[in-house]
C-alpha cells in the first residue's frame, strides 16, 4: 500500500526570500546529485551491504535481543528524567560498570548519542577564548561543540602532530580535539604523539573513540586502550551505534572531574536518559565483545583483504588502516558510484557538502564482522568495473 501523500491539496508555507538564499548553495549540491536521495532497500537480503555502523553485527545477535526482550518484559517503568535527576536504571547501572572495565576508565557518563557527548563535553570545558586545537577531518560533532562553545577554533593539519605543535606554540596551551579513528577516511590517530604533545604543554586533550571502540584494543576498549594510554588520555568520547548496534553516547574521564563535569553537560541535564530496554541490550552487546574478539578481529582481517585489492587495482584508499574504506571523487561523482554499486547488488555510503569539503566527494564502505573472502572478491572487482564503466579513473578523476 503507498502511504498517501500528505502535502497533497494542501498550501506549503511561504518561505522568506532570505531563508531560500541561505539554502541555495546546498540546494544547487543536491540537484546536481544523482541518484538523490541515497534510498537504501528496506530488505537488504541478497545484498553486499557495506552501507552501516553495525560492525560487529551485534544489534540483531539472539542474546542481545533477549536481553531487549526480557528487559522490555519486567514491570518496570523508566522515569524517563536525565541522568541527572534519578533517570539511570538499574540496567544503566551494569552498562556503565561495564563500559568502565573495557575502556580502563575511572568513570563515564553516559549521554542520549555520541553528538551529544561531545558536543556537551567541549561546551562544557571550554573557557572563554581558550585555545582549541582541532583536527582539518575531525567529525562533525565535534566541529560543533567548539562552534557552540566559547573558545577559539584553531584547525590542525589532518593526523599531524608537527603542525598541532607549531600552533600551540604560537597561540599557547588549550584544548586539543582529535578522532581515534576518522569516519571519512579510516585513518587512526598517531596518539602516542598527540599525547606526549599535550603532556609537554600542559594541554587537555579529547578523543572521540566512536568508530574505534569494540574494534580495537583488549576488551575492544579502544585506540587508547590499544596504545596503553588510557590514563594518559584526559577525555574520551563513544558512540555506541557503532560496534555495540545500539543507540546513545558516553564520556569516560577521571573520577576527580566527573563530578564538576556532570553539573555542566547542558545535553546530559536538559534531555531524558535513553531507555532501560536499551541499556540492557548494550551490556550484553559489550559482554559479548569483551569475550569474543573474534568478530573484530575478522572483520578487520577482511578490511586488510579488501584496502589490498582495490589498491592492486591502482585505488587510492586514502591510508585506511580500518574497518572504514573511502574512496574520494570529484564533485558529486560519488553519487554515480553509488548508484552503479548499488545496481550491481553492493550498498555504501555516500559523503558530500558539508560532511566533506567543498567539490569533492566520497563513497564509504563500512567493513563488518560478516563479511566473506568471497564478497571482498566480489565487491572489490565490481568497484573497479563500476569506475571503469563510468568513465571515471581508478583515482576517481574522470578518465581522459
Amino acid at each position: 500500500m503507498i502511504a498517501p501523500d500528505p502535502c497533497a491539496g494542501s498550501a506549503e508555507p511561504t518561505y522568506p526570500a532570505w531563508l531560500h538564499r541561505h539554502l541555495d548553495e546546498q540546494a544547487a549540491i543536491i540537484r546536481a546529485l544523482d541518484p538523490f536521495p541515497f534510498a537504501q532497500p528496506a530488505d537488504t537480503t541478497g545484498f553486499h551491504s557495506l552501507h552501516q555502523n553495525d560492525y560487529l553485527r551485534l544489534s540483531n545477535h539472539p542474546e542481545v535481543i533477549r536481553a531487549r526482550t526480557e528487559a522490555a518484559s519486567r514491570s518496570r517503568v523508566d522515569s524517563f528524567s536525565s541522568f541527572v535527576f534519578g533517570g539511570a536504571a538499574a540496567e544503566h547501572e551494569t552498562f556503565a560498570a561495564l563500559l568502565r572495565e573495557a575502556l580502563q576508565a575511572c568513570q563515564v557518563i553516559a549521554t542520549t548519542a555520541g553528538w551529544t557527548a561531545n558536543v556537551g563535553l567541549i561546551e562544557a570545558i571550554a573557557a572563554p577564548d581558550v585555545p582549541i586545537y582541532v583536527d582539518a577531518e575531525a567529525h562533525a560533532s565535534l566541529l560543533d561543540g567548539v562552534r557552540l562553545s566559547l573558545g577559539r577554533r584553531l584547525l590542525f593539519r589532518h593526523n599531524d602532530p608537527q603542525h598541532l605543535e607549531d600552533r600551540i606554540a604560537i597561540h599557547g596551551p588549550g584544548i586539543v580535539i582529535i578522532d581515534a579513528l576518522y569516519s571519512t577516511d579510516g585513518t587512526l590517530a598517531d596518539l602516542p604523539r598527540f599525547v606526549a604533545i599535550c603532556e609537554r604543554h600542559e594541554c587537555t586533550l579529547i578523543l572521540d573513540e566512536a568508530h574505534s571502540f569494540g574494534m580495537f584494543g583488549e576488551a575492544g576498549g579502544g585506540l587508547a586502550v590499544a596504545c596503553g594510554l588510557a590514563h594518559r588520555v584526559h577525555f574520551r568520547t563513544l558512540s555506541l551505534s557503532k560496534a555495540l548496534g545500539g543507540h546513545g553516547g558516553a564520556i569516560a574521564c577521571g573520577a576527580q572531574i566527573a563530578p564538576a563535569l556532570w553539573s555542566r553537560l547542558r545535553p546530559v541535564i536538559f534531555s531524558s536518559a535513553t531507555s532501560s530496554i536499551l541499556a540492557a541490550a548494550h551490556a550484553k552487546a559489550l559482554e559479548l565483545t569483551m569475550t569474543d574478539r573474534r568478530r573484530a578481529e575478522h572483520c578487520q582481517a577482511m578490511a586488510t583483504l579488501l584496502r589490498d585489492r582495490l589498491n592492486a587495482s591502482g585505488i587510492d584508499t586514502l591510508g585506511s588502516a580500518s574497518q572504514i574504506i573511502s574512496i574520494k571523487l570529484q564533485g558529486g561523482d560519488a553519487a554515480k558510484l553509488y548508484g552503479a554499486l548499488r545496481e550491481r547488488g553492493v550498498l555504501t555510503s555516500v559523503f558530500i557538502y558539508p560532511a566533506v569539503q567543498m567539490g569533492i566527494s566520497l563513497v564509504r564502505l563500512s567493513v563488518h564482522a560478516e563479511v566473506t573472502e568471497a564478497d571482498v572478491d566480489y565487491v572489490s572487482a565490481t568497484i573497479v568495473e563500476s569506475l571503469e564503466a563510468l568513465g571515471l579513473g581508478m583515482d576517481g578523476r574522470v578518465a581522459a
